[in-house]
């Protein structure tokens, strides 16, 4: 392999306690400006965000939670420009303090890193909140390149998403590997594409899998 490219999101830290963390917050800001029973939010929340996905389909800006947000102070008839940023923030502060990297993760990007090997990262959603998540993992200047889905104008399982970070590190499709949880976005796409793969977090019969950092150490 000349490269290893790495999907972010449940690959390299676990997903659903941060969400959870920035679900909570947000509730707790929201509460006392328009109160409303923590169910009710719930499904306030999903719908948003079904909705803001419906209405971008296969972009980053379906994964944008300003929009989620926005979408939501029009359905509480509340001015967006007061409350669409402290919302956005309330989550995402508290999503970024829940963040820690899975174990193993850290030694093993050490290791590659030292070994020269061109890291890159393949992402959905936007730059500058997949950088902030970077640098809240204290992963800055372990990855040569980033490719998001806001770049590109798609979300993998895009072909154009495993090509850009292929051209970027300099490499051929067939001479990457690429790591990720979704079998469908991350896998199915990059095999498309040529990419070898390695699916993270769960086993399959018809690709090469690993559980854990101690499992995908042991593939590298």
């Amino acid at each position: 392999m000349q490269a290893i490219i790495f999907d972010l999101d449940n690959t390299l830290y676990p997903y659903t306690p941060c969400d959870k963390a920035g679900r909570d917050a947000l509730y707790t800001y929201l509460h006392p400006i328009y109160p409303m029973p923590r169910e009710e939010f719930a499904k306030l929340y999903i719908d948003c965000d079904a909705e803001t996905k419906r209405l971008n389909p296969l972009t980053a800006a379906g994964h944008n939670r300003i929009l989620f947000y926005h979408r939501m102070c029009e359905v509480l008839d509340l001015p967006g420009d007061i409350y669409d940023i402290p919302m956005y923030n309330a989550y995402w502060d508290a999503y970024l303090n829940a963040m820690e990297l899975f174990p193993g993760a850290l030694n093993l990007l050490k290791e590659l890193k030292a070994k020269e090997i061109p890291l890159g990262i393949c992402s959905d959603l936007t730059l500058h909140i997949q950088i902030r998540k970077l640098q809240k993992l204290g992963l800055t200047g372990i990855f040569d390149k980033i490719t998001v889905s806001e770049e590109v104008g798609a979300d993998k399982p895009a072909a154009i998403m495993f090509t850009s970070i292929a051209q970027k590190l300099g490499v051929k499709p067939e001479d990457c590997v690429m790591i990720g949880d979704n079998y469908k976005r991350d896998i199915l796409g990059a095999k498309a594409v040529g990419m070898q793969t390695i699916l993270f977090g769960e086993k399959r019969d018809d690709t090469l899998c690993a559980m854990n950092f101690g499992e995908l150490r042991q593939l590298m």
